[in-house]
Parts: structure tokens; sequence; C-alpha cells
């Protein structure tokens, strides 16, 4: 049951609808076990073998109270009114009865219909959440297809096999239960053989179930990996036409879709085993029990009368859906539990970029950004960053330039905090930015990249990304400011149409602009522009740069750049090789420096 409880912090959360879950499924049983307890009496009259009794016992819960008054009440009956009216009262309770019972199902299924639903909706936005809070580096070490996976098909598999088998482990352990204390009223005898051999049925179950959750973990990975390489497939579609590729990557996918297909019937082989499984291994009890009590009314001692014994043997039949049901619930939350310990692994990382203890709030800064000593890594003993040092003064344009790999793009990474530096530190205002509020620092900071990250909405709606009720004035404004005002209103529906799967509907150029244009709408006081225009041809880089000119007017800005022509105006230049700062002045002065700069500079004159 550990596998179950892994789901009790959600489940909790719909206490009230599982209690009302639990008290319908009580009464469905009583009035089910109801139904069959009826037969004793209607067979009574049909044999005409109902007792004479002439006086009821003061009411008692015990079988032999319920019993003599049962029977002086059908002995009245049919006293005063006849048998056919007594079989025709009998009918009518019988139908009250099922109604009932049928009403109390309805109702039970409605509330746990909450609960099951409930759940992985729940599940959906804790994962989704701790997503959006993990730190950056999380997703370099995992696959893309295989969160989505764990986000998708694993939350899927919990809904059907887990949860949807919760209202089960409610409902058919109570019908058991209920029809159980029902056989011992009936006889006690009968009973305790099948007692005895009920835990054979238990014991092979439970056999099967704990190898359907190792074969269920393995389909749910080679599910992840199915969709993992379909994410790639997509995002390299172009290379595999080119390099003539189809071939061989049409084998590999059919391989990996091969041992998911094999995997896939291992599990549902077992899983469709646990009803014909547990139907036999009931029936054979059920034949012993046939036997003994078969046993007892032929001896006619009194212990078992002839309609008892078949409504015994009725009330028995009917534990053997809910029996079979319960196993295949069983099985159910085996098959899930696989599922859940994938989506764990994201739902337990840890969250190791946080807010510290009495952490600052911050609007605004008035001094300086400054890296005092900075070194990182991304992994161990592979030192990306060393001993950097720095100071970007309030309203200054810094640009880094560097050879490929020396460590530009990472300082960007590391002001708003999506890495931990290992050593130094990083202030704002002589405050270490591990003091302020992770929101407020980010808050100070917009970005544009190489690649444009874009969603799949309308322009406006991509433009004031992530502010509450934008102004449609401001909107269009920041457009202007990047010149994709005139494109934007090209388009069949202006503002509102909508740019495509990451702005695929847009050119290079105008996805770029989109992005100056949303990072001018926040109003940033401190812009990161990390290889804005690398990406793009002459004349969009000439557009783009226009439009960079009017954002970093008067406003705090770090350029990363492997154009040199684009930040010749920065007021600080830091030449970085190797992971180290090597020169930092103006443009002006590293060119009569005569050393690293100069020759990156020479080189791009070529």
């Amino acid at each position: 049951m550990k596998d179950f409880f892994r789901l009790f912090p959600y489940i909790v959360t719909y206490k009230k609808y599982i209690i009302l879950v639990f008290i319908c499924n009580i009464f469905a049983a009583i009035f089910s076990f109801g139904t069959i307890a009826t037969i004793i009496p209607f067979l009574s009259i049909i044999f005409n073998t109902t007792e004479v009794v002439t006086n009821p016992v003061a009411f008692e819960f015990t079988k032999d109270a319920l019993l003599h008054n049962a029977s002086y009440l059908l002995y009245t009956i049919v006293s005063v009114h006849g048998m056919s009216i007594a079989l025709l009262i009998i009918c009518g309770f019988l139908i009250v009865i099922t109604i009932l019972k049928n009403v109390f199902e309805y109702f039970s299924n409605y509330f746990n219909i909450i609960v099951v639903n409930g759940v992985p909706k729940d599940i959906y936005n804790a994962t989704y959440k701790k997503i959006l809070n993990l730190p950056i580096f999380y997703f370099t070490n995992e696959r893309k297809g295989d969160i989505m996976a764990r986000m998708s098909s694993d939350i899927t598999e919990v809904r059907n096999s887990m949860v949807a088998s919760f209202g089960g482990m409610i409902k058919y352990p109570v019908f058991i239960i209920i029809f159980f204390v029902g056989l011992l009223i009936i006889s006690w005898k009968m009973t305790l053989v099948i007692t005895i051999l009920l835990p054979i049925t238990a014991i092979v179950t439970g056999r099967i179930a704990k190898t359907l959750k190792s074969a269920s973990h393995k389909a749910q990975k080679l599910q992840g990996d199915i969709l993992v390489f379909i994410d790639e497939t997509l995002l390299g579609l172009k290379i595999i036409k080119v390099f003539n590729a189809i071939k061989h990557v049409e084998q590999k996918f059919n391989a990996k879709n091969y041992q998911y297909y094999k995997t896939m019937n291992m599990v549902n082989r077992k899983n469709v085993l646990a009803s014909p499984l547990t139907e036999i291994l009931i029936v054979i009890t059920l034949s012993f029990a046939i036997f003994y009590g078969g046993s007892l009314v032929i001896q006619n001692d009194g212990s078992m009368s002839a309609e008892g014994f078949i409504a015994y043997l009725l009330a028995f039949t009917q534990i053997v859906s809910p029996a079979k049901s319960l196993t295949s619930a069983f099985y159910g939350i085996k098959k899930g539990a696989a599922s859940v310990e994938r989506i764990e692994k994201i739902m337990f990382s840890e969250v190791s970029i946080q807010d510290a203890p009495n952490a600052r709030a911050i609007t605004t800064f008035n001094k300086d950004v400054s890296f005092s000593h900075v070194n990182f890594q991304y992994e161990p003993e592979r030192e990306v960053l060393r001993d950097i040092s720095f100071t970007v003064k309030k309203g200054q344009s810094v640009a880094i330039v560097g050879q490929s790999g020396s460590g530009k793009s990472t300082i960007t990474h590391l002001l708003p905090r999506f890495y931990e530096i290992d050593s130094g530190d990083i202030f704002i205002d002589d405050i270490s930015i591990k003091d302020y509020k992770l929101e407020d620092l980010r808050g100070l900071m917009g970005i544009v990249t190489q690649e444009s990250i874009l969603f799949n909405d309308t322009f406006f709606n991509n433009i004031a990304f992530g502010i509450e009720n934008a102004d449609e004035s401001a909107v269009i404004e920041a457009a202007k400011l990047a010149y994709a005002h005139d494109f934007i209103m090209e388009t069949p529906h202006g503002y509102q149409t909508i740019i495509g799967d990451q702005g695929s509907k847009l050119s290079g150029g105008q996805r770029q602009r989109i992005s100056i244009a949303r990072a001018i709408m926040k109003n940033p006081q401190i812009l990161i522009l990390d290889e804005a225009t690398s990406a793009l041809d002459t004349q969009s880089e000439r557009q783009v740069q226009e439009a960079l000119t009017n954002v970093m007017k008067n406003r705090t800005s770090i350029v990363i750049a492997h154009r040199l022509s684009t930040i010749k105006n920065a007021d600080v230049i830091i030449v970085l090789n190797e992971g180290e700062i090597v020169e930092q002045g103006t443009h002006q002065e590293l060119v009569a420096r005569n050393g690293t700069y100069k020759q990156l500079h020479d080189l791009q004159l070529l």
C-alpha cells in the first residue's frame, strides 16, 4: 500500500468527497446484500417452509434476534394476507432496496469522479510549478522529451491506472466486508472454510503485482525515450533530409518502438491475468464451500436450511465480482506506481536557488553592478570562469567579447542567478545578489538572446509577456521603437495575429525585433543582450541594431557579441580568453594596445 500512499498529499485535498464515497458505498453494499437476503423468505414461501413464529423478541443486532423477528413478520403476513400477497410484498421490497442500492452507487461514482479528475489536475499543476522553479542547470542534465513524457503520459497513466483504481479500493473492500459479515450471519462454518482458502489468492496475485510494477516502469522509460527521439527528429528534420539519413533514423525509431511494443505486451498480459486468475481461485474456494454446505443441508440437523444454503451461494457469487475488481484495482495501483516514481524525480528534485532568509526587496539600483573574483564551473574540474572582476556603473554599456567557449554567455547567466557561482560574489549597490529576493532581482532585468524565444500566441501577448492588463498604446510604442510595427500591421489581424510555434511564421530578423519590443515593454533597468544579432543577415542586423540602440539609451546594458562592429560604442569592452579577463577598455584603447582585442578586430576586417 506504500505505492498508494504516495498520492496521499493530493488525495487528502478531497477528503470530504472521499468520506461521501465511503458512506455511499456502505449503504450500497448493505442494500446490495439485502437483495440477496430477500431470497430466503421468498424461497421459504415457495417451498412452504415458513417457520411458525407468533411472538417477536426485543430488537438486538444478533443473528438469532434478526432471524426470529424476520420470521415473525413473514409468518404474520402469510397468515393474514396469504402466500400470494406475501410474495408480492417481498417483490416490492426487493425493487425498493435495489433502487436504493443503485442510487447510492450513483452518488458514490458521482463524488468519486471529482477525486479521479482532481488528483491528476493537482499533480499537473504541482509538476508544472516545480518545473518553473527548478534551476536552469536541471534541464541541461535532463532530456526535454523525457520531462514531457513524465508530464503527459506518466500523469495520464497515474490517472488511468492508479487514481481510477482509488474508487475501487474504497468500494470493493466495503462490499466484500459487508457481504462477508452477511455470510457469517448465514453460516459461520461455511465462512470459516472460505477464510482458510482465501489467503492463497492474495499470495498469488501479490507476486504477479510485483513483476507488473517493474515492467510498467520499463515501459514508461521507453515511452520517454521515444518522445525524446521524436523531439530530436522534429528539430533536426532538415539535417536528416539533407544528409539522406531518413532510413537510418527510421530504423532507430522502429527499434525503440518495437522494444516499447514488446514491453507493453508483457505489461498488458500480466494486467489481464488478474481477473481470470482471481475468478478461478475463488471458484475453487466456492467448490469447497458448496461441498461442505451441501453436506450440512443433507444432514438436516438445523444448522443449514436449503433456502439459507441457496442464499449463501448467491451472496458468495456476489463477492466474486468485487474481489476480481479489487485485484484489478490493486494491479492498477502497482502499474501506476511506476509512473509516480518517474514523476517524483521531478517533484523531489532540489530547488537549490531560492531566496535567502530575510531577503531584501529591490525595485531599483543607484550605483553599479560588480563582479568580484567570481569563479564558476558547470562540472567538477572543468572551470569556465576564473577570477572574474569588473564593474558596470548605472547607465553604462559594457560589452563582453572573446572566442567561442570563453565564458561570455555564462557571465550573463550568473547575474539573474540562473546558476550559483562557486566562489567570489556579484553585487548590486554593494549588496550580494544572493541577499535580494529572486523575483525582484530578475525584475530589474530584460534579456534578448541569439535564439528568439517566442510563444505560439499573438504579437500583442508576446510583446506584453508577463505584464498584466498591458496598455495597447504602450505595446504599439514598444513595437515602433523595435522597428516591428510596420510588418506587424501588414499581417491579417495586426497585433492579434498568431505568430506560430516559436514564431515560425516570422523571419529571423522579425523574431528578434519582437524580442526587443518585449524587452522595451518591460522597461528593465539592466538589459542583457546575448549575441542578439549574430544569426542575422546584414540588412536584418542593421535594422535590429537600430532597434537595440533605441532600447539601450540611458540604460545599463551588458552586451555579448561576436561581431565587434556592433559594440564599438560601448563604454567598456571586456575581453575574455579561456574564462579569464585579459583586457578591459574602450574600443580605441584596446585597438591601440595591440593585444587580443586587436587580433579579433583585425580578423573581422579581413
